[in-house]
């Protein structure tokens, strides 16, 4: 599924576009926005219409994008999802989907988790993803927990607590989930493009360009989400935690590789794309057998169930 923009690129004749961070809509674009979304009345009822809302895309790589390139690779916004989404069945199936769970789940339909898929749809539809996968698992998720007991209060995040995503229960005691969306590194991206760039492949590390000698990607989403938000949150308590995290729109920077917990801090690291997912205990794994086969089957069977089964039906 690719989100990016779809317009041709405009003619940079200004600094002023030069520095520009988003793509807003025309008058029409906004027309065909509001069309379109008054098809999901869930999705309508909780997305206030607002300056987010008539966000195309934007610069998900904080200012580092090359101006000439930058319509190719900004990311779409869920304005831009929408603007799309006639032409696009894969932006129509994951619209559906969202707006499905929004019905299903009504302790998301509020108009704060609205401004949160805004902000940023991929993020966000992502969680609510991984929420209904617990739920139709036969769990009751507690939401937005803090496992050291601290409680945050209000919108302002700044200077509280920071909070885990989901609080389980698979075998009778607590388990922590915190899901994660990367995307493709920048310096991979721009590897995709007209004129060839050498790179080079490796399973257990994915694409990465030519000469890269750091950690895979798979390592620096992992370290990068345990620094900055599992170590504070999990301070002073032994609860095991899972990270989930979405592939899709990392592939091919993450394949098979799944990075290594240093900290001690995270149980287990769940991949998922495309309805298959691949569970791996770590070093520092406290989970029962039944917790292992619970996060296993979570979000989808392995590829090679899949290719098994598929293998089968063909004979």
């Amino acid at each position: 599924m690719s989100q990016t923009t779809k317009r041709s690129a405009l003619p940079e004749d200004n600094e002023e576009q030069k520095k520009r961070n988003t793509i807003e809509a025309t008058d029409e674009e906004m027309e065909i926005m509001l069309r379109n979304l008054a098809s999901y009345p869930m999705l309508s009822s909780i997305v206030l219409q607002n300056s987010l809302l008539y966000r195309v895309a934007f610069n998900q790589y904080k200012e580092r994008i090359p101006p000439e390139r930058f319509e190719e690779i900004a990311e779409l916004s869920l304005g831009g999802i929408l603007l799309y989404s006639v032409e696009d069945g894969e932006f129509q199936d994951r619209l559906q989907r969202v707006e499905n769970w929004l019905n299903l789940y009504p302790e998301y339909a509020d108009t704060e988790f609205g401004e949160k898929l805004l902000s940023n749809f991929l993020n966000y539809s992502s969680e609510l993803e991984v929420y209904d996968a617990l739920k139709r698992a036969g769990c009751s998720p507690e939401r937005d927990v803090a496992p050291g007991g601290k409680t945050r209060e209000g919108k302002n995040t700044k200077d509280k607590p920071k909070n885990l995503d989901f609080r389980v229960r698979p075998d009778g005691r607590d388990i922590f989930i915190e899901v994660t969306t990367p995307r493709m590194s920048l310096e991979t991206r721009l590897m995709y493009s007209d004129t060839p760039h050498a790179g080079f492949f490796d399973p257990g590390r994915g694409i990465e360009r030519e000469g890269y000698a750091g950690p895979s990607r798979a390592e620096i989403v992992v370290e990068n989400k345990v620094i900055t938000q599992i170590l504070e949150a999990t301070s002073g308590t032994d609860y095991p935690v899972i990270l989930i995290i979405n592939c899709t729109y990392v592939y091919p920077e993450i394949m098979m590789g799944f990075g290594e917990d240093v900290s001690g801090r995270i149980s287990g690291i769940i991949h998922y794309r495309n309805g298959t997912s691949e569970f791996r205990s770590t070093r520092g794994c406290n989970l029962s057998e039944k917790e292992k086969r619970f996060f296993t089957r979570l979000m989808g069977p392995t590829r090679t169930r899949v290719v098994a089964a598929e293998t089968l039906r063909e004979k």
